[in-house]
């Protein structure tokens, strides 16, 4: 057998095999490992390179088979794409509360994000709660002059003088009423719990997860969703939200989860808030607001935000009232 020939056979299996390694790591549950949790977060994107390739490769009869294979992979991938979208659909809630809330997440980069901006946002949007990931009492304090006067309250999970990306602010408007705000240590990076007021007994999480760069850091991130999976299973569910560095392509997420779902709705899972420099179509939703079950979502919107790398969520939602 001639050199072309054994390539032209082995290579359908080694591409198809390292396709469905970055399109279906899940499967195999690989996808809480590196580099495949980055792979699986940027299954959207790697599903349509995937399928052009395929489409490609299958033009041509000598690569055809790897065209094929390609084109199978990519349609598996696109399947676990489909059902992510169809997971985070709009919710009925049977017996929701009467008055919608708000909740407005935007990692603030480090505390670079422009405040001015983030001011007139919150003053459009008007929403009861605001999650400030990296932003810590520097950026509250340059924050509180331009929303005080709309009756925002803000914390920091953080002391006076902590770096901006070690923690969490967290800003309550006046229809958030008498809310009781603690932090925690639970996450690597502080974070705040909030109850009370609007919130009645359920608790509101403003959180920002490890970004899993290397081995280590991907042990924390998995050991970070521990954390958010026990929180998940108070009763009443909780509100859980900020940066979570992790799309719903990745399973540790989805197993965190339980009983709360996204807020984003159908393909608005899709619209990218990581980087700010890429497109809106093709970067990746790291941001999230997680909802009890029975949520009604009334709308979900992404907005960009000037100096920060990612962009804002807002999320206008009726939680339910028995769960």
């Amino acid at each position: 057998m001639s050199f072309s020939r054994a390539v032209r056979r082995i290579a359908p299996a080694v591409l198809g095999g390292a396709a469905a390694a970055v399109l279906v790591p899940d499967v195999v549950k690989l996808d809480g490992r590196l580099p495949m949790i980055a792979a699986v977060a940027w299954r959207p994107q790697a599903v349509a390179g995937a399928a052009l390739a395929g489409s490609t490769l299958a033009a041509w009869r000598p690569t055809r088979p790897t065209g094929l294979a390609l084109g199978v992979v990519a349609a598996a991938g696109a399947a676990a794409v489909v059902r992510r979208v169809r997971r985070t659909g709009r919710q009925t809630a049977g017996s929701a509360a009467s008055e919608p809330l708000t909740v407005l997440s935007a990692n603030v980069f480090t505390g670079r994000a422009d405040t001015g901006m983030l001011a007139g946002l919150i003053e459009r949007e008007k929403p009861d709660f605001v999650v400030l990931p990296e932003a810590g009492c520097d950026f509250r304090d340059k924050l509180a002059p331009l929303v005080s006067h709309m009756g925002y309250r803000g914390w920091a999970a953080t002391p006076p003088g902590a770096p901006d990306i070690r923690g969490v602010v967290l800003l309550a408007g006046p229809r958030a009423g008498e809310v009781e705000v603690q932090a925690g240590s639970d996450l690597h990076y502080h974070h705040l719990q909030a109850n009370r007021g609007v919130l009645g007994a359920r608790e509101l999480f403003a959180v920002h997860t490890t970004a899993p760069r290397h081995k280590r850091l991907a042990r924390r991130w998995r050991r970070e969703f521990g954390v958010v999976g026990r929180w998940r299973r108070q009763k009443p569910a909780p509100i859980v939200a900020g940066d979570f560095n992790a799309t719903l392509d990745n399973g540790p997420l989805r197993a965190a989860l339980g009983g709360c779902v996204s807020a984003a709705s159908g393909l608005d899972a899709l619209i990218g808030t990581f980087p700010s420099s890429l497109p809106r179509w093709f970067g990746i939703q790291i941001d999230h607001v997680f909802v009890p079950r029975g949520t009604t979502t009334l709308d979900f919107a992404v907005h960009d935000l000037p100096g920060s790398d990612h962009r804002a969520v807002v999320a206008r939602l009726r939680l339910p009232a028995d769960a």
